[in-house]
This record gives C-alpha cells, structure tokens and sequence, in this order.
C-alpha cells in the first residue's frame, strides 16, 4: 500500500521534476534522502505486518488460553458428576441399606443418608422401590409416594445400570426432593444480556441439575429399589467459583476480574462468577439465542468473541447434554478482551517506539558515514576541475584501499592516459575514419531508400497503365462467360471448364483492383494520431477472427506516447496488413508482440511489430516490399499488402524496416516523426 501511494505520488510530481530535484541537491543529501525512503517505506511495511503478526499472536494466546480453561471447568465439572454417582453406588451397595429398605428403617435410612452426605455435598437424596416410587427421602417435609420412574438416571437404574447425567427438574419434582430447592430454582429473568436490565415479570422456576442413580440389590440378588440424589445447579455458585479459583484468581484488570466462568440453562444465565455493581452474583440474563442454538445443533464446544452483560469476551461454550445426549445447557468460559487488547497496544506502542528511535539512529549514522564518502569526491571535484583546465600534471593522493581509493587510483590512471591521448593527437591528429563510415553507411542507406521509392512510383504508372487497359477486357469476359455459364445445363462436360474461366477471370479482377489501389494512393487527411489508439483499434477489428484463436498478443505501449500527424484509416490499414502477415507466418500459433516507444534522440515514434513465425530468408529480406512479390501458395495474395503500407509510411515521413531470422521470427520496425506540436511543448518544458 506505502509502495502504491510513493508511486502514484511520483508519477503527480512528474519524473523530469524528481530529476531536476535530485540534481540540485548534493550527493550527501541525496545518499541521505534514500535511506529516509528506504527506511520509511520498510518501517510502514514491518509496522504493517509487526501489527497484524501481533495480534494474531496475542489473540491465539488468548484464545488457546481460554480454551485450556473450558478444559479445566469441563473437568471440575465432570468429576462434580462422578463423586456424586460414586457416593449413590457406595450408599447403595451399603449392607443395611436393602434391608432398611425392605423393612422401612427410615432410623437406618437416615445413618446411611448423612454418611453419604459426609462424602459429597448434595442437595438431595432419595430412595425408591423397585417401581420406581419414592419410599424415602432425606431432607424433612419432603413428599413420599410420588413415582420418579420418567427420571432418565432413575430408569437406567432400575434396569440395573449406575447411572449419571445433567437433567431438568420441574419446580413440583424439586419441592418434592427438598423443599427449599424449589425456591433456589426460581430465577427473574431479564429482557436482555445487559447489567442495567430492567427484570420482566417472567421467571424461571424449573432447574438444571447433577443427578446419579444406582441400584439397590437384596442378598438374593433381586432388585430392591434405587438411591438417587444431586445438586441444583441454579444458583449454585460452587462449580463456576472453583474453576474460577483453578484458572483465574488473582487475574485483574484495571481492578476488574479477567475470568468469567457461568453455567447456562439453554440460553439462560443460572450461575456465574460475574457481579453486579451491588456486588450480587448476575443471574437471569440470556446470551445470543444465535449461540446456543449453534452448540446445540453442532453439540460440539465454540470459540468465538461474545458479549456478555456490558463487556466482550474471548469464550469458549461447552455443551452440557441430559442422560439421552439432548443439550439442555452451556458451560461458558471467557477473558475479558479489552485486556488482551491493552497488552497489544502496549507490544505495539514499545515496537513503534524501539522503531522510531532506531529510524533517527540510523539517520544520523548514516549521516556521519556519508560525510567520510562525499569528503574525498569533494576534493576530486576539485582535481577535475584543474583537469577540465588543462592541468594534466596534478595527481590525486591515495589515502585508502576502499573503492574511494580505487577511485583516485582509476582517476590518475585516467590522466595518465589523457596525457598520452592529448600527444598521440598532436603528432597523428584527429581521424574521421570512423565519421565517414558512419556517414556513408547512412547515404548508403538513404539512397536505397530514395531507389525504392522511385521503383515503387515506377511500378505504381506502370500497373496504373495495365490496370487500365486489362480491366475493360477483364470485365467483357467475365460477363460473356457469366452469361454461358447460365445457359449451359449442369450435365454439360465443359460447366467445369468455364467454372474454372470464371474463377480465374475473378482473380485477374482482384489483382487489377490491386494494381488500382496500388497507383492510386492517395494523401489522404492529415490530423494528430495516437498510435496506441489505432494498434488496439485495428487489434479490435480482426483479434475475434478464428485465425487468432491460439496467438497470444503481448502489448508493451509507452503510455505517455506522443502524437503524429497522419492518417488515422491508412495507418490502420498498414498495422493489419502487418498483424495479418504475420499470424499467416505463425500459422495461426504463436506469440504476437506490439511495441511502442519515443526515440528522443531523432524525435520520432517507434512502432515494433514481432511474431514467432518461420522467418524470411535472409536472400528475400530486401525484396518484401517490392510489389506482387509474395512467398505466398498461387491465388493466396497479390503481393501488393506491404508495398502499399510501405508507400503509405513514406508519405508520412517515415521509414519502414524489417529484421527476420529463419526459424525464430520477423520484427517489422516502423518510425514516424512527433508531431511539430508535441517537440515545441517538450522544448517549452
């Protein structure tokens, strides 16, 4: 992104303005202004990705965190169940208690029920007949007869199985176990998960609860009855406090607690760690019925970033299933995220502020290094200086063996030779051996050219003249052979034979419309062409063709290229015949590459044409513009395509070339000057 927006800044700024810029500034300044870039540009990067790297990791800690805490609250959880199935299997293999309860004992009962009360802490304990109807029941006032057989654990039971599981008590079957839990089962409920809820008149009054179940056997073996018995988990704070003391204790923020451990009734908040401003325990509220329908459908644990009351948590939700593996609750771990995200921001601000000096500190090193660079360039500025004087006879000393050095010691070497270039010259003088080569391979080259054009305008009278006088005759024969041809039946030996007069009279006439074009080429209008425009125009006009199916098209454009004057049609006419050519000479396979560019030196604008055909052979090169020659099959071509684009480029000033090697391709190079516009802008700027 740093990247996108330096270079979209620079191209505003314009590359001849940065240019200008960084030639008034010195060396030092310019070494200088690097490493700020450089530097600025890697600090925005590395900062970029230092925070998301981050985060990421603060948050994965966090999250695998709170994960290991689900683990612990699932196992306090977990073993809550199991001590309360081990206490109902020890109490119901205990020798008195089938004959207590055969003969109704309710003394032995009693001794037998608070000695399983002294090893788990219950909040209720019954026993029943081998129907399932209740005989005892621990707790004073509690109703006895009532038939408890639909109780899940108590069934398993009752067909001989120790059972245990998390289940859902009616207000009627909790009185009936213990008077009291009825009304510890009855919770407001709240319209919303926020603490300043107001409580609607709702309330839940059923309860969730830890129940085990065993079986009772006579001395004979037969099943005498069931011990039942467990804890109410509304309002029941034990479970959520000892995991809160296992995984939280002691973990503040801003003197707010970091852990929040709660059990859930459904989507409905029965018991929590979490407290209110007057520093009761928060019961009633409901979290996202969006979650718990998600646990429930899945029965697998979720991670996600929930609120709950007035702050966000990094949770974790554990389904709690009844004896038949129905989710009836959640058991809920979280970590306040705000404190995670204070501990990122502080990792962050301590990275930024290690960078940000770092950044300076490299600055002014840097500074200090390049002083001890542009010293010495300083002092051969002013060699040089002597040297553009005349003054061949001073030496630089050498001070170091580092590339400065290296430097000096190229410089005098440099002199030394100037030295002996400037005597050479004096005694042999100066040769122009090579200027006149040079001159005359370019009239060489221009004559070839002036002789082309004179062969082309040659040509052009002379096919004008045939065209002509071959064109009236053209015409009679194809319409008398026209008119036989009607005449004649389809069974007739010599149809085939005219057929083949007719064919060939219409070639005749399409190679004198050639001729025609070809000596009757006009001027045409002249206007400002971009020449990007017309290579995607004509690429428009024939790339759908089938011929162009499997030729892949590069496009390397110069985009600020400046305009020519031309015609916008003839040139197009020009860069088809040309594309044509050459994905006929690709057979219809290959790489086609159109190419751009302004040559600054001679102000002209360099259209390069390339394809990976068959090549021309190097014996043909010279002839590919001369008209009706073709390397073409008989009736494929007139041979007048490229000496008519060819004649057309000359017309606009410009110079048609071609370069071609067998067996690898054919580049066509062509050159238009720049509009006389665009070069008195460019002087102006």
């Amino acid at each position: 992104m740093s990247a996108r927006l330096f270079a979209s800044i620079y191209q505003k700024v314009g590359e001849k303005k940065v240019h200008r810029f960084l030639q008034t500034i010195t060396l030092r300044s310019r070494i200088i202004l690097v490493y700020v870039i450089i530097l600025g540009l890697g600090g925005l990067i590395t900062s970029f990705f230092g925070a998301i790297i981050t985060n990421k990791t603060i948050m994965s800690q966090a999250e695998m965190k709170v994960l290991h805490d689900l683990r612990t609250a699932n196992m306090v959880y977990t073993e809550k169940l199991k001590s309360i199935k081990k206490a109902m299997k020890i109490g119901a293999s205990a020798n008195m208690m089938a004959d207590a309860l055969k003969n109704g004992d309710k003394t032995e009962l009693n001794k037998i029920a608070h000695q399983i009360a002294g090893i788990v802490d219950i909040d209720f304990l019954s026993v029943t007949d081998s129907n399932g109807r209740v005989k005892y029941r621990m707790y004073a006032g509690a109703a006895i007869g009532d038939d408890v057989a639909n109780v899940s654990t108590v069934n398993s039971a009752l067909k001989g199985n120790t059972a245990a599981a998390t289940e859902i008590f009616s207000a009627e079957m909790l009185h009936n176990e213990n008077p009291v839990l009825d009304k510890q089962a009855r919770i407001l409920l709240k319209d919303e998960i926020t603490e300043n809820d107001s409580v609607s008149a709702a309330a839940l009054t059923s309860g969730m609860v830890l129940v085990a179940a065993s079986p009772i056997y006579a001395d004979d073996g037969s099943l005498s009855g069931v011990l039942y018995g467990g804890n109410l988990l509304n309002n029941d704070f034990s479970i959520v406090d000892q995991v809160w003391e296992l995984a939280y204790k002691g973990e503040k923020f801003n003197d707010e607690e970091i852990g929040a451990v709660t059990l859930f009734y459904g989507d409905l908040l029965i018991s929590s760690n979490i407290k209110s401003a007057d520093s009761a325990r928060v019961v009633g509220a409901r979290i996202s019925p969006e979650i718990f329908h998600t646990v429930r459908e899945k029965k697998m644990p979720l991670a996600l970033h929930s609120k709950l009351l007035s702050e966000r948590y990094i949770s974790e939700f554990q389904p709690i299933c009844n004896f038949s593996g129905e989710v009836i609750g959640m058991l809920h771990v979280g970590a306040l995220e705000k404190a995670y995200v204070s501990m990122r921001n502080a990792v962050m601000g301590t990275f930024m502020t290690v960078a940000v000096i770092g950044f300076f500190l490299i600055i002014f090193i840097s500074y200090l290094i390049t002083r001890t660079i542009t010293r010495p360039l300083s002092e051969m500025v002013d060699v040089t200086n002597r040297v553009a004087a005349g003054d061949l006879d001073y030496v630089i000393k050498i001070k170091s063996k580092d590339e400065i050095g290296q430097l000096a010691y190229s410089f005098n070497r440099m002199i030394a030779s100037l030295k002996k270039m400037r005597r050479e010259l004096e005694e042999w003088g100066n040769t122009l051996e090579q200027k006149v080569k040079h001159r005359t391979e370019e009239l060489a080259a221009m004559q070839r050219t002036l002789m082309q054009s004179q062969r082309l305008a040659s040509l052009g009278k002379l096919a004008a003249g045939i065209a002509h006088e071959i064109n009236n005759p053209l015409g009679g024969i194809l319409v008398l052979s026209s008119l036989v041809m009607e005449d004649l039946p389809d069974s007739d030996p010599h149809r085939e034979n005219l057929e083949e007069v007719i064919k060939q009279t219409m070639r005749c006439r399409d190679i004198v419309k050639g001729l025609l074009q070809f000596s009757r080429q006009e001027q045409g209008k002249t206007e400002y062409v971009n020449v990007n425009e017309v290579l995607n125009n004509t690429l428009a006009l024939i790339e759908k063709q089938a011929l162009f199916h499997n030729i892949k098209v590069k496009k390397n454009f110069q985009e600020d290229l400046p305009f020519i004057l031309g015609d916008n049609s003839q040139l197009q006419q020009v860069f088809m015949n040309v594309i044509l050519n050459a994905v006929q000479a690709m057979e219809e396979v290959g790489d086609l590459t159109l190419t751009t560019f302004r040559d600054k030196k001679d102000d002209l604008v360099v259209i390069e044409i390339t394809d990976t055909g068959c090549g021309i052979p190097e014996d043909l090169i010279d002839r590919i513009f001369d008209p009706f020659f073709t390397t073409k099959e008989v009736g494929e071509g007139t041979g007048l395509g490229l000496a008519i684009a060819y004649g057309i480029i000359t017309r606009h000033n410009g110079r048609m070339s071609v370069k071609s090697k067998v067996g690898e391709g054919t580049t066509f190079t062509i050159k238009i000057p720049v509009a006389e516009k665009v070069k008195v802008a460019d002087e102006n700027e």
